[in-house]
């Protein structure tokens, strides 16, 4: 009799035990199941000194609030030559980037000459901005073709802008001394006058801040473009926008002054899915007024148009959210995964 009431209780709690197992499992079960719902992405941008590396900063904020599911890590890196190589290696799932370089690489050109990456999508572009050659005021440098054998930074190293720069100079046989490394060294080299000139992409049609740190101690004005010399890169690169800097809007400028511009924004590889880019798009459409908080021209720019301007085909999940809110999408820009 005892020996039974011992197994009974034996049973009981063998079977409480298991209960509390099988409880425990789905609870876990459940926790991992929440985890596995986000989205964790790495994303190359620019340097952190760099107006553009706020915009990524502030897309957390949007996307805690309008796709929660989406956990980007934003990762400082050498700009859009950088970025299109690492997402070649599969190193970033997004990058930024202007139109410009995602042309070149697509096709196999400039610095991708023989290895094109046709696997690359342009996700949204959400900026137009102004690219001036730099110099002080009081500087001999008139014209860009004064600055052959003159020291000059193209950008940042690895970035659009260096390799931009650097094909235009060798198209019209102009051979500065270049000076390689990030915005800071070239920011302190202007600052002491080992550095002759910069060029840094603007922030819509305004100074980029590495600029404005600079006109606190210098003098500033961009070199001009004739309509004739613009025209004739663009006979060689007719992928290549231009623009107008409006007087007054350097320290040391008096005139208005043609030069070239940019389109800039994210894109990616066929990788990443449909659901996760029409949830980056959608979500960023949502929090533009917040994007526009840290970067002005974010909020000037008409995205729609700046995106279907793009030079290489938009990724299923662009289409996708585009179609949603009846914007139609020209045939050239549709991947056949979008078909």
């Amino acid at each position: 009799m005892i020996f039974q009431k011992i197994m009974q209780k034996k049973t009981i709690y063998t079977f409480s035990t298991i209960v509390f197992i099988l409880l425990l499992a789905v609870s876990f079960s459940s926790t991992s199941l929440a985890i596995s719902n986000k989205i964790f992405l790495n994303v190359g941008t620019t340097n952190q000194t760099s107006s553009a590396y706020g915009y990524y900063v502030q897309t957390l904020k949007v996307f805690d609030k309008y796709a929660p599911d989406l956990k980007p890590t934003i990762i400082e890196t050498g700009a859009a030559v950088d970025n299109t190589n690492r997402l070649a290696r599969k190193e970033i799932d997004i990058g930024l980037a202007p139109d410009e370089i995602k042309y070149q690489a697509f096709h196999g050109m400039g610095k991708w000459e023989g290895n094109p990456l046709p696997n690359l999508r342009n996700m949204l572009s959400w900026t137009k901005n102004l690219q001036p050659y730099v110099v002080f005021a009081d500087s001999d440098i008139e014209t860009v073709y004064d600055l052959d054998g003159r020291t000059f930074c193209c950008g940042a190293r690895g970035s659009a802008c260096e390799a931009t720069c650097e094909m235009i100079f060798d198209f019209l046989d102009i051979h500065p001394k270049y000076f390689r490394g990030s915005l800071a060294d070239a920011t302190n080299a202007m600052k002491d006058r080992s550095l002759e000139g910069v060029l840094k992409t603007s922030s819509g049609n305004k100074p980029d801040a590495s600029f404005i740190e600079l006109q606190t101690y210098l003098k500033l004005r961009p070199i001009n473009w004739p309509v004739e010399l613009l025209e004739k890169v663009k006979e060689k690169y007719p992928f290549l926008p231009t623009g107008v800097i409006p007087a007054g809007t350097f320290n040391g400028q008096t005139e208005e002054v043609n030069s070239w511009s940019v389109v800039m924004g994210d894109f990616c590889t066929t990788d990443l899915s449909e659901d996760v880019v029409y949830q980056w798009v959608k979500a960023c459409f949502a929090g533009q007024d917040m994007l526009a908080q840290v970067y002005a021209a974010a909020g000037e720019t008409d995205w729609v148009e700046a995106t279907l301007g793009s030079l290489i085909p938009l990724h299923a999940g662009t289409i996708k959210y585009f179609r949603e809110i009846g914007v139609e999408v020209p045939e050239e820009l549709i991947p056949p995964e979008a078909k």
